[in-house]
């Protein structure tokens, strides 16, 4: 079965799956603004706690729960860049170009790149989104080198060239170019003000945490297969227990393959477009839509092994 075909069978169903209503989708950007400000908030309290293991275990997870909650506005962009957030077109655009300010970014220019991805997936000569990391290498064959290469290269930080900082082109006018700054400027006097939860709290989740937790999405959703010729090849949904879903992957953001193939369908509906599809005896046949991703990687490596120490793992699992 093909891409083509696929989407010939479904688009119809799909097509009338409703986005938020104007008031509704302002409500959503502000309920992850204030998870945000309450994670800063709740930050800046641990760190006036006395030290103990649990307090930084508390600062630690604190820190990566903004981070997450900064990959769902992110996520936010996305759906706006499709036009499938708000049933407002010009609300998409708005909320876009807010939800970019607030992470330092420029709506317009991620939509040409974004859009480009979708149209040319894994050329790097067309896709602009991936022609910018072309040499994190996403296009070569999975094996347990290229997992542990993909996994170390944030801890380096090598990625963030590509995947953080600040974009003060004015692309998205003079308005959003202010709110930029204002935003800066603010993070400066918070700094000055509060140094160490301006740190760990507001700096390391904005400028390493979320583009971090976003280079290894990239990952999980494409390398290893983005250079496929069929759609349907080239992206893999991420199928993981609901709360690894929830915190790590915002806004439905694991049904990647599911969102290549019908990208007009509204993130909150792609569980439901997931489950329907699962119906199809062909879609629910490929590995790259239902199969458990742990499980898909356990396998990488256990082939990985020597004969010998296969037959072995098999022989403890019976």
């Amino acid at each position: 079965m093909s891409e083509k075909t696929l989407r010939e069978r479904f688009m119809v169903r799909f097509v009338g799956m409703t986005r938020y209503s104007r008031w509704v989708a302002w409500a959503v950007v502000a309920f992850y603004m204030i998870l945000v400000l309450g994670g800063i908030a709740l930050g800046d309290y641990l760190l006036s706690l006395p030290l103990s293991w649990m307090s930084v275990l508390l600062m630690v997870l604190t820190a990566l729960f903004i981070g997450t909650r900064l990959r769902g506005i992110n996520n936010i962009v996305h759906e706006c860049s499709h036009s499938s957030f708000s049933e407002h077109r010009g609300d998409n655009v708005l909320i876009g170009k807010t939800c970019s300010a607030i992470l330092t970014g420029c709506f317009r220019t991620y939509k040409d790149d974004h859009l480009s991805h979708h149209a040319h997936l894994g050329n790097y000569e067309h896709d602009h989104e991936f022609a910018a990391i072309e040499k994190f290498r996403l296009h070569e064959p999975l094996t347990p080198r290229s997992v542990l290469r993909h996994f170390i290269t944030p801890l380096t930080g090598q990625h963030l060239k590509m995947y953080s900082g600040v974009n003060l082109s004015g692309r998205d006018g003079n308005f959003f170019f202010g709110v930029k700054l204002a935003l800066l400027v603010a993070i400066v006097a918070f700094a000055i003000v509060n140094p160490l939860t301006a740190i760990f709290f507001v700096l390391l989740p904005l400028f390493y945490i979320f583009p971090t937790l976003n280079f290894w999405t990239d990952c999980l959703d494409h390398a290893g297969i983005c250079g496929a010729e069929d759609g349907l090849d080239a992206s893999r949904n991420v199928i993981a227990p609901a709360p690894v879903r929830l915190l790590f992957f915002p806004r439905n953001d694991c049904y990647h393959l599911v969102h290549h193939l019908f990208p007009q369908v509204p993130a909150r509906h792609l569980k439901v477009a997931h489950d329907e599809l699962c119906n199809d005896p062909e879609y629910a046949a490929q590995p790259l839509a239902v199969r458990p991703t742990h499980r898909g990687f356990a396998d990488l490596f256990r082939e990985a092994l020597p004969a010998r120490n296969r037959v072995d793992m098999r022989n403890q699992e019976s």
